[in-house]
């Protein structure tokens, strides 16, 4: 009987430590992953880049800039 009292307090105390530990852990990733979401504050592209890429973006591309030239056989 106090035999298994005690591997009954063992078995308690491993799932209570493995628990904290899971939680401890959760919270650490839960704010590692808050942190990768928030935005920079800063641009992330050189402005000439976004100009230059995005800077038209209501006019319609010419097909014809992204066709390449047939292969002659």
């Amino acid at each position: 009987m106090k035999n298994k009292m005690f591997i009954m307090q063992v078995i308690t105390l491993i799932v209570g430590l493995l628990g904290m530990l899971m939680l401890v852990s959760g919270a650490v990733l839960y704010r590692l992953d808050e942190a990768s979401r928030r935005t920079p504050d800063k641009v992330q592209m050189p402005e000439e880049y976004i100009e230059e890429f995005f800077g038209n973006e209501n006019s319609e591309p010419n097909i014809e800039d992204y066709i390449e030239p047939a292969a002659d056989d």
